[in-house]
């Protein structure tokens, strides 16, 4: 019986939701990106969602579920970063399945639930599976040995808590909920290992453990002291690569179903070879990477330089290193999104329009980090240059990776692999130090910093706080204040502002503390733990305050009105996108400022022109009706909700709310800024939409001066394109109609072109082949405008003299590329190799490439040699050939 990786999911999540004595609920999976707990970078256990009923937090309607989870462990104590591709068992991305019993089922049923599905369902041989239980765990050893009939011999007790090994003991943290855990090994037998590893309970691949089944009955204190839980929950966890590795016969996760189908594309894009070990770890890694990459670009993750940003760029970069050891000498991951999605599909949504932006966003991404990697080996292999000349280290110094890290983007693991691959290693505590040392001293470029440091206090406590809406102005105390590392920058703490700290979306209010000798402009207002800091910078006189001293605060009451106006717009954009898209758009972000709302919502597709025609005409029609808005302050949550109030999923409220009513369709809990009546906000404009994340949209609209501004702009634009086409304005799109046809025309010429070797004369080439160790050789530079065309040119002259070989250079982009072949009658014959070819003939160019035997390319970096190289290519050939 054959298994494909969706027959073994489909059959597991069956086998409980549908199990006659003991149904489980199905669950989907949760984001991999967690939505409610800051603790985590990424969903890393299928438990995670089920935190708070295992807690006893909380109750839902039913005490037993299953699901398929997807996770990510690429940090803290659950990393397998470093390991992924080394091995057939560590990846960074993964599945898996799960079954949960919340103070249902126990020890038992558990067992012979892992054991019935182990065996008779997806029939594994149950002679090669093995299983360990933690060492005081005698009624689980019964169970296996006496319920199951599993030989003793075959049992394993492993942990011992009280000197610190907790193997076969879980903990959900240093204190909480724990207990002892069982778990199900397989045979993979001799060819999956015969080191010393290799042993049950071993580091090495023979023994795979594939299933995990976690009791949780104890409670750990804060003196380490262990109690009984009051009540006994299950969680279990099997690794979906794992359990479909042993279902297809393969010793490694990469050789399955769920990463071939990516690999073999990677591996037609570089001409790489499966065979090679080196190439394989590169495949390995590109393919578990591009997993990763997909699914959480998808959900909304981003690049960046700190926290979960941070693991992603880690992420990218090192795959992006491994594919230039491919030969990929540009962008090219976000060439295999689709194939991932392939693999899923039927499994995960992951819609076409999701994944073009996941695929441009990798694409930038890759793009950045291509634009410096050059420069970054070559100054990594210029330290070692110089480390090994001078005799003295072989430890590259830690300000140095940090440099690496701060000047070319490496991350600090990228050059340890590749100072490790040449005999050296990094100071990586240095490098901590460094970064660290960085960390202070941008400190000071920070918005703001709430540590207690350099602090004047002239009154205790933090202030009353935001006064009140609409103020203008007030006069008021400083209950402290300091001066910033920039120059001329200060921070304020007063008693009370009439500036609007930065808050659910809108920016903060700008404008002015004026002193007694000194004028602040003030830039941004943030609440930070309750209390409001002023940030700005000194523009006239010299800060110096005693206790008491009165301050005046004046806002930038025409920046404050021109996002007033954005705000209250988006309040009702919120109703016209629930009124034209329907009910099941929520509010999932938004951004108000001066000049435009950002706002995102939970919807699959993007909108049609009808659609953001709709929206504007119903904001619109809102808007003409002038209608006041009412701003009620102090109601009660559950008569706001009585009334219909719109609330943010997920949003915690006090007991007490502030409502808006815009209207008579909007009607929102918002703590911000807004107009009078609906006409203030003057006319609306839908000005951009995207994609943020799977289901969640993005767009942009402006209203009154920022409106204006681009109806202005379009009709310039307008007017210059049909003086460009030298056509009238409401002609303009049948002549580029007419533009169209013409390069649609243009491009299939230029195509043909291409195909036929885009005018290079194939018969003038052979016509000037050499003869090198008895068989033909066509090796010239020629005038060629892409890849593609190069290649076509090399098969066209191949399949002329399919006894022979063919080397062809072009420059491209400012690069050398090369593209060897040898012909098909000279298959076998070992002294003509095109990778080795081609790896020869780059290694001149200040490049590298290679391939199969019968085709390859590279390139270099030294187009302007390219025509002394190819002069060179016969005794190159005649050399290899021996």
């Amino acid at each position: 019986m054959s298994w494909d990786q969706k027959r073994i999911r489909r059959t597991f999540l069956d086998y409980f939701a549908k199990n006659a004595s003991l149904p489980h609920r199905e669950v989907p999976s949760s984001p991999i990106i967690p939505r409610d707990d800051p603790t985590l970078l990424f969903t890393n256990a299928g438990m995670n969602q089920f935190k708070a009923l295992l807690l006893g937090e909380e109750k839902r309607d039913y005490t037993r579920a299953t699901s398929v989870q997807k996770c990510m462990r690429v940090g803290g104590k659950h990393n397998d970063l470093d390991a992924v591709g080394k091995d057939g068992r560590h990846l960074t991305w993964f599945e898996m399945l799960g079954n949960w019993s919340f103070g249902d089922y126990y020890k038992r049923d558990t067992i012979r639930m892992a054991w019935d599905l182990s065996t008779n369902v997806y029939g594994l041989d149950p002679d090669r599976i093995y299983v360990s239980v933690y060492k005081t765990d005698d009624e689980a050893f019964a169970l296996w040995a006496d319920d199951i009939g599993i030989d003793p011999k075959r049992i394993y007790r492993f942990g011992d808590v009280e000197k610190g090994d907790e193997e076969n003991f879980w903990s959900m943290g240093p204190t909480g909920p724990c207990g002892p855990c069982t778990e199900l090994f397989y045979d993979l037998g001799p060819e999956a290992g015969t080191g010393p590893q290799d042993y049950m309970g071993g580091e090495g691949d023979r023994y795979m453990e594939f299933w995990n089944n976690v009791f949780m009955e104890s409670q750990r204190f804060d003196d380490g002291s262990i109690e009984p839980l009051a009540m006994q929950s299950v969680d279990t966890g099997m690794g979906m690569e794992r359990i479909t590795m042993i279902l297809q016969g393969q010793v490694t996760a990469y050789g399955t179903d769920l990463f071939q189908p990516i690999i073999k594309r990677v591996m037609a894009e570089a001409g790489a070879n499966w065979n090679d070990p080196k190439q394989r770890v590169d495949l390995q890694v590109i393919a578990d990477h591009l997993r990763s990459l997909t699914f959480t670009i998808s959900e909304g993750g981003q690049f960046g330089r700190d926290g979960r940003e941070y693991v992603l760029r880690r992420i990218l970069r090192r795959a992006v290193r491994h594919g230039r050891r491919l030969g990929f000498e540009g962008p090219f991951l976000h060439k295999f999104v689709p194939a991932v999605a392939e693999v899923f599909d039927g499994v995960y949504d992951l819609p076409g329009h999701i994944l073009s932006n996941t695929a441009a966003a990798i694409q930038e991404e890759e793009g950045r980090f291509f634009r410096t990697i050059d420069r970054g080996m070559g100054r990594i292999h210029a330290v070692m240059a110089d480390l090994k000349a001078g005799g003295e280290s072989s430890v590259i110094p830690g300000d140095t990776a940090f440099e690496l890290y701060d000047t070319y983007g490496f991350p600090v693991d990228l050059t340890r692999i590749e100072a490790e691959e040449h005999g050296f290693s990094v100071d990586e505590a240095g490098f901590t130090a460094a970064m660290t040392e960085a960390r202070e001293r941008s400190r000071a470029h920070q918005k703001f910093y709430d540590g207690d440091g350099d602090w004047n206090v002239l009154a205790e406590g933090g202030g009353r706080g935001f006064a009140a809406y609409g103020l203008e102005r007030l006069t008021t105390t400083v209950q402290r204040w300091r001066p910033l590392g920039d120059e001329g920058a200060f921070e304020f703490v007063l008693d009370q502002t009439p500036l609007y700290a930065e808050s659910g979306g809108e920016v903060a209010d700008q404008g002015r503390i004026e002193g007694p000798d000194f004028s602040i402009a003030v830039e941004d207002v943030q609440k930070i733990n309750g209390i409001i800091h002023h940030r700005g910078t000194l523009v006239e006189g010299s800060v110096a305050l005693e206790p008491g001293d009165e301050v005046l605060v004046v806002v930038d009451t025409a920046r404050r009105a021109k996002k007033t106006i954005h705000h209250s717009a988006t309040h009702l954009m919120h109703a016209a996108l629930k009124a034209v898209l329907g009910p099941h758009v929520e509010q999932k972000g938004s951004v108000v400022d001066p000049d435009r709302t950002r706002f995102d919502f939970s919807h699959p597709d993007a909108l049609s022109v009808e659609q953001v025609e709709a929206v504007e005409a119903w904001v619109n029609a809102r808007i003409r009706a002038n209608e006041p808005v009412v701003v009620t302050e102090g109601v009660a949550l559950d008569d706001a909700k009585a009334q219909g109030v719109t609330a943010l999923f997920g949003e915690k409220y006090g007991d007490e709310v502030r409502t808006v009513r815009a209207g008579s369709d909007s009607f929102e809990l918002c703590g911000g800024n807004h107009v009078h009546r609906t006409g203030d906000i003057g006319h609306f404009r839908l000005v951009s939409q995207g994609a943020v994340a799977a289901g969640v949209r993005r767009v942009e609209a402006v209203v009154g001066h920022a409106a204006d501004a681009v109806a202005n702009a379009h009709r310039r634009a307008l007017r210059e394109v049909a003086l460009n086409l030298k056509v009238d304005e409401g002609r303009i799109s049948e002549r580029v109609e007419a533009m169209l046809n013409d390069i649609r025309d243009l491009k299939k010429a230029l195509e043909k072109a291409r195909q036929a070797g885009a005018g290079v004369d194939a018969d003038s080439l052979l016509a000037d082949a050499v003869t090198v160790a008895g068989v033909s050789l066509v090796c010239a530079k020629v005038d060629v405008d892409a890849r593609e065309t190069l290649a076509n040119l090399v098969d066209k002259l191949r399949d002329k003299q399919p006894g022979g070989l063919v080397v062809l250079g072009a420059e491209l982009e400012g690069k050398a590329a090369v593209i060897a072949a040898v012909g098909p009658q000279l298959k076998g014959d070992k002294r003509f190799h095109a990778g080795k070819i081609v790896g020869a003939v780059t290694e001149l160019l200040d490049g590298r490439g290679g391939g199969r035997p019968d085709f390859a390319q590279g390139g270099g970096k030294a187009p302007e040699k390219l025509a002394e190289v190819m002069g060179q290519v016969p005794g190159i050939v005649a050399g290899l050939a021996g």
